[in-house]
C-alpha cells in the first residue's frame, strides 16, 4: 500500500521537508535536463557506453547524455520507440556559456552528496559514474567548442540539423562576459579536486588558475560592470574561494563586495530588481562567512530587513508593483527572493513569523501557482534513498512531504518536465495567480537548480545522514531541529487567511 500521510499536511510542513523538496525538486531535474531531455548536443552512442556503469539498470537505459545545453525548448515530453525527449522542433540552439558551467557544477555537487551513501546501492553507484565521466566529456566540449579566437568562453550556436556528431558550432555573439568566465573556473576546479587522482585534473586545475588571473589582470575593468553582471561575478568568487581557499581570490572577494555595497547605496535597486537585491543578500552572507567582515554582514540585515518588507501577510506575497493591478513575476526573482528569506532563518535567530512567512510563501509560489510545472514522483517505500541513513528501517522512513507534497502533479501526469515556468502573473483584485505558458528556459532553470542544490546540499544531507556527520554539523543540525520544535505548525489563524 502507498504511504497516505497526514490529511492536513501543509500544516505540519517543516523547513527541513520545504529544504528537502526543493533540493529533490533540483536533484530530479537536472538528472532529466543532462540524461533524457536531448536538449543540447549529445555523446555519441559509443561514448555514451564507456561513460555508463557496468551494471545495467532501468534508470539508465537509453539515455542521451548531454556535453551541452541549448538555451530554449519546449518542455514538453516526445515519445518514440526507445525513448522520450523534449520536441527538438523547439529547440532554440543558441550555447550559453554560464547555462553550460551550471550543468556541470551541478552534477559534480550531486556527485559530492553521493558520497553520503557509503553502502552498496546500484542505483547510487551507476549515477555515480555516469555524472562523473560526463562532466569530463563536457568540460571537455567547453574547451574545444565554446571559446572564441583569443580563448574566452562566449555565446555559441549549432547550425546543424544534427545533436550528436558532426554538428558544427559558430560564434553567436564575439563578446564576452566576465561571469561566463567566472562560473568556468569554478567549474574546471571544481572537477580538479573532486577527481585529484585523474590524469586530466592537473590540467583542468592550472586552466581554472589562469582563468582566475586573467580576473587579477583585468581587474579594474570590473568596476565598469553592471551590477547585476557584478554580482554573478561575486558570487562565483565566493564559490570559488569555498573550495580553494585561495588567498588571492579571497582578496578580489573584499574588494568587489566593498565595491558593490558601495554602488548599491547609489541607487534603490529595489525598484528595479528584486531578484538582484535577494542574490546580493546571499553573497553578502557568504562574503561575511569567509572574511569575518562585520560591515558586510550588516548591509545583509538591511536588505534582509528590506526584503521582508514587500511580504504582504494577508495575501501570502511579496508586493514589489503595489500600484498595479496584476504582479508578473519571474521564476528568477521569486526563487532568489525566497532562498534568501530560508537562508536567513538559518543564519540568524528566527522567530514564529518568520517560520509563518516561509511557510506560507512556500505554498503560494511553489505550490499554488504554475511556477513549478510538475514534480517528480518521490522514492518509492522499497527504495533506500526513502530512509534515512538507506536503513530501510520503518522508524527511518520519511514522508513523502519531504521529496514532494502528495498532490502535486508528476511528470507522468502531465507529460512535462519538472521545470520552472519562465514567469507567472499574480492579480491583486483576484488573489490567484494566473496560468503560464509551459516553456523551458535553460539560462533560467539550471541557474536555479544550482543555487538550490548548492546551498541546501548540506542541510539536506545532514537531516538525511546524521549519524555520519561531523561535530560542526552534528550541532547545526541539533539548532535546526530546536527550531523546528519550537515552529512546528503553522498557526490556524494564518492558513485560514487563504
Amino acid at each position: 500500500m502507498k504511504y497516505i500521510g497526514p490529511f492536513f499536511r501543509m500544516n505540519s510542513l517543516s523547513i527541513e521537508e520545504i529544504k528537502g523538496q526543493l533540493f529533490y525538486l533540483s536533484k530530479e531535474a537536472m538528472k532529466i535536463i543532462a540524461l533524457n531531455s536531448k536538449c543540447g548536443i549529445t555523446l555519441s552512442n559509443r561514448n555514451s557506453k564507456k561513460s555508463s556503469s557496468k551494471n545495467d539498470i532501468n534508470i539508465l537505459n537509453d539515455f542521451s547524455p548531454l556535453v551541452c545545453v541549448y538555451k530554449k525548448s519546449s518542455p514538453t515530453f516526445v515519445h518514440n520507440k526507445t525513448s522520450r525527449s523534449f520536441d527538438e522542433s523547439s529547440f532554440k540552439k543558441d550555447i550559453l556559456p554560464s547555462t553550460n558551467a551550471f550543468m556541470t557544477l551541478s552534477l559534480l555537487e550531486l556527485n559530492k552528496t553521493y558520497s553520503n551513501y557509503t553502502c552498496e546501492n546500484k542505483n547510487i553507484s551507476s549515477i555515480k559514474d555516469i555524472y562523473k565521466n560526463l562532466c569530463e566529456s563536457q568540460l571537455n566540449f567547453y574547451c574545444e567548442n565554446l571559446r572564441n579566437s583569443e580563448g574566452f568562453f562566449v555565446e555559441k550556436k549549432n547550425v546543424s540539423d544534427s545533436n550528436s556528431k558532426n554538428f558544427s558550432v559558430v560564434d553567436k555573439n564575439k563578446k564576452f562576459n566576465f561571469s561566463d568566465q567566472a562560473f568556468m573556473m569554478i567549474a574546471y576546479y571544481m572537477y580538479s579536486i573532486n577527481y585529484s587522482e585523474e590524469d586530466i585534473s592537473k590540467d583542468y586545475k592550472s586552466f581554472s588558475l589562469e582563468i582566475l588571473q586573467m580576473f587579477l589582470d583585468f581587474k579594474e575593468a570590473l568596476y565598469n560592470l553592471s551590477f547585476n553582471e557584478l554580482c554573478k561575478i561575486l558570487l562565483a568568487l565566493n564559490i570559488f574561494f569555498d573550495i580553494s581557499k585561495n588567498e588571492d581570490s579571497k582578496i578580489l572577494l573584499i574588494d568587489l563586495t566593498d565595491f558593490l555595497i558601495n554602488k548599491f547605496d547609489e541607487k534603490d535597486y529595489f525598484q528595479d530588481s528584486i531578484e538582484s537585491c535577494s542574490l546580493f543578500y546571499i553573497i553578502l552572507l557568504d562574503s561575511f562567512k569567509h572574511t569575518d567582515i562585520n560591515n558586510f554582514y550588516e548591509k545583509a540585515e538591511e536588505i534582509l530587513n528590506k526584503l521582508k518588507s514587500l511580504y504582504d501577510d494577508e495575501k501570502f506575497i511579496f508586493i514589489t508593483e503595489p500600484n498595479k493591478k496584476e504582479i508578473k513575476y519571474s521564476s528568477l526573482e521569486i526563487c532568489f527572493y525566497f532562498l534568501a528569506l530560508l537562508l536567513s532563518y538559518k543564519e540568524k535567530e528566527s522567530t514564529i513569523q518568520d517560520r509563518n512567512m516561509i511557510s506560507n510563501l512556500y505554498k503560494k509560489y511553489f505550490i499554488n501557482s504554475s511556477l513549478v510545472l510538475s514534480w517528480p514522483e518521490a522514492p518509492t517505500l522499497d527504495e533506500m534513498e526513502r530512509y534515512r541513513s538507506l536503513s530501510l528501517k520503518s522508524k527511518d522512513m520519511l514522508n513523502e512531504t519531504f521529496f514532494r507534497m502528495p498532490n502535486s502533479l508528476s511528470p507522468n501526469n502531465t507529460g512535462i518536465a519538472p521545470v520552472f515556468s519562465k514567469s507567472v502573473t499574480y492579480s491583486l483584485k483576484k488573489n490567484s495567480f494566473r496560468d503560464s505558458k509551459a516553456s523551458f528556459d535553460s539560462s533560467k532553470n539550471i541557474y536555479l537548480f544550482f543555487m538550490f542544490i548548492y546551498y541546501l546540499k548540506d542541510d539536506v544531507m545532514s537531516y538525511l545522514f546524521p549519524e555520519s556527520n561531523k561535530e560542526d554539523t552534528a550541532n547545526n543540525i541539533e539548532e535546526t531541529e530546536t527550531k523546528s520544535d519550537i515552529t512546528e505548525e503553522i498557526t490556524s489563524e494564518n492558513m485560514n487567511k487563504e
